[in-house]
């Protein structure tokens, strides 16, 4: 899960540093937004630094059709809960080629990193709108992607007139990644994806959520903590959902990861692109807590999904769903408990008070885990003390 990231550069509502980039044919402007927290900062001094910035827009001339003598901006985009840095490299006016297109920087110390390059290319062949790549520089660990924009689905969350008619156009999306037959994709790509969902996944989920979350955050004690842990109804939800067969999936699909361009929308940040349920991408959009629908809406959404996969499709079930639904925001929370409180990105948690909510309205709608209702009553305290106060 990543957190709500700043994509724009706006010098009247946001400090930027400015600096000079040395190259040749004279001075260039180099903008850095001012980053969130310390590490954060590191990886944008790691990357960007004078030498870096100089070599780094040569090489960006070099690899983008028709920018071989262009006159170039740079920026970096703030990303929340990732390694990667991502920066925004624009074309003065008049320039033939894109506006602008994205550069991104990652490192091996995530093995999905990497993953994103077959991905994009499984999610081509199943006709799902994702980005293109210009280049990929693996030994450089460098990118240049297309830009897409800085408009992602989470912005549409109050527009009440486009809000759903975009929700279903996201779900044509991934409904053809569902589609894609694991045995279509040629072997040297799916080697290099990420392992599917399996029981040991499925476990390390849940260990995630009791470790992350309710350890800091659940006013059970640990002992009970490690009670409710040990209930079969966990080893039976990771048994049976193992058990199913399998599609690919985005595995962190939520409002933050569809850029809306034009009217239609597009997958980004796929690199956990694997072997999964196709409810569990359905549940990710439809309870993300980062956006609030109405259990109405997750109805339609839901059905209208279902109506899709109905001719040719995974076989998808409510049930399954439901299943799904509770995994996955189990993920979410201790996601939201290890960067919030482990990795010290307050930000992150605004969202458990959503994610708590949607998870009970799960539970209480399928019967599934009630074991998981006295984990989910927290210690007044517990926000507070982590580093994050609400808003009065």
């Amino acid at each position: 899960m990543e957190s709500r990231r700043n994509s724009g550069i706006s010098e009247g509502k946001r400090t930027v540093f400015r600096a000079r980039a040395q190259l040749r044919g004279g001075g260039l402007p180099l903008y850095l937004p001012r980053p969130g927290s310390a590490k954060f900062a590191a990886c944008a001094l790691y990357s960007m630094d004078y030498r870096d910035a100089d070599l780094l827009l040569q090489l960006t001339r070099r690899w983008v059709p028709e920018w071989a003598t262009a006159d170039l901006d740079i920026a970096l985009i703030e990303k929340g809960g990732s390694d990667r840095c991502y920066y925004r490299v624009t074309a003065r006016a008049g320039q033939e080629g894109p506006e602008s297109v994205i550069v991104m920087v990652y490192t091996d110390r995530r093995p999905d990193n990497a993953s994103f390059f077959p991905a994009t290319e499984v999610l081509g062949l199943s006709g799902a709108r994702c980005p293109k790549i210009y280049h990929h520089d693996p030994a450089e660990r460098l990118a240049w992607i297309e830009d897409l924009g800085q408009r992602d689905l989470w912005e549409y969350r109050g527009d009440n007139e486009q809000r759903m008619d975009l929700y279903q156009s996201t779900l044509r999306q991934v409904a053809r990644l569902h589609r894609l037959k694991w045995d279509e994709i040629p072997e040297h790509l799916a080697g290099n994806l990420q392992p599917p969902f399996d029981e040991k996944l499925y476990r390390w989920e849940q260990d995630y959520f009791f470790d992350q979350f309710a350890a800091r955050f659940s006013a059970a004690e640990m002992e009970r903590l490690e009670e409710i842990r040990a209930q079969q109804e966990f080893t039976e939800l990771r048994e049976a959902l193992a058990s199913l067969p399998r599609s690919p999936v985005h595995r962190d699909f939520q409002s933050q990861n569809v850029i809306v361009k034009d009217g239609k929308t597009w997958l980004i940040d796929y690199q956990g692109l694997r072997q999964g349920r196709p409810e569990y991408d359905l549940a990710s959009l439809l309870y993300d807590p980062y956006v609030s629908l109405s259990e109405a809406e997750r109805a339609v959404l839901r059905d209208y999904y279902f109506a899709l996969q109905r001719d040719g499709g995974p076989e998808c079930t409510a049930e399954v769903y439901a299943m799904c639904a509770c995994q996955r925001l189990m993920q979410a929370l201790g996601a939201y408990g290890k960067l919030g409180v482990g990795d010290g990105k307050t930000a992150f948690l605004q969202h458990i008070a959503p994610a708590v909510e949607n998870l009970r309205t799960v539970l209480h709608a399928s019967g599934l885990l009630p074991g998981l209702f006295e984990v989910l009553t927290l210690r007044e305290s517990a926000l507070c003390e982590a580093g994050f106060a609400a808003s009065p």
